[in-house]
Formats: structure tokens, sequence, C-alpha cells
């Protein structure tokens, strides 16, 4: 049962097996917890970033419904009086 065959002493016993097998995932483990993720600055500058997103869309949104945002663009593109000659001339 050993393929690579780099001289170590197969078990026997089941149990033994199981133990060895159980100590070697015990120490994958422990490593893979004490190592840190590869990926958590970026994920952390994801959340950050979409909290700004959502902080920003919030302003927004408060600006242009509450504060008048939308009424000062709609006076803007009214249709405003131009000085034109009449054409009632005699």
């Amino acid at each position: 049962m050993n393929p690579r065959g780099d001289g170590k002493p197969e078990p026997t016993d089941p149990d033994q097996l199981l133990r060895l097998i159980d100590l070697e995932l015990a120490q994958k483990r422990a490593a893979r917890q004490q190592a840190p993720s590869p990926y958590r600055g970026f994920r952390m500058a994801s959340f950050i970033f979409i909290f700004a997103v959502i902080i920003g869309v919030a302003l927004a949104f408060y600006y242009v419904f509450y504060l008048g945002g939308l009424d000062e663009v709609r006076a803007r593109n009214q249709a405003q009086p131009t000085a034109t000659p009449s054409s009632s001339a005699p």
C-alpha cells in the first residue's frame, strides 16, 4: 500500500493506521489555522469598498430626494422665455 516506496513501514493494525491518519490530519489542520489567509487583505478592502459605495448611494439619494436636488435640475431645464421679436409687424 506504499506506492512511493519511501521506506516507511506500514502499520498492520487498522487502529494504529487510523491514529496515524488522525494525527496527520490534526497537524495539517493546526498548520492551516496558524497560517494567515492569503486573501484576507483583499477581502477587507472589498468590504470597505462596498461600504463606501453604499454610503455614496445613500448620500446621493438624500441629496436628490430630500434636499431638493431634483427640483434644482427641473428648474434649470424648464423653458425660459427668450427675447424674440414679435411677429405682429404693421
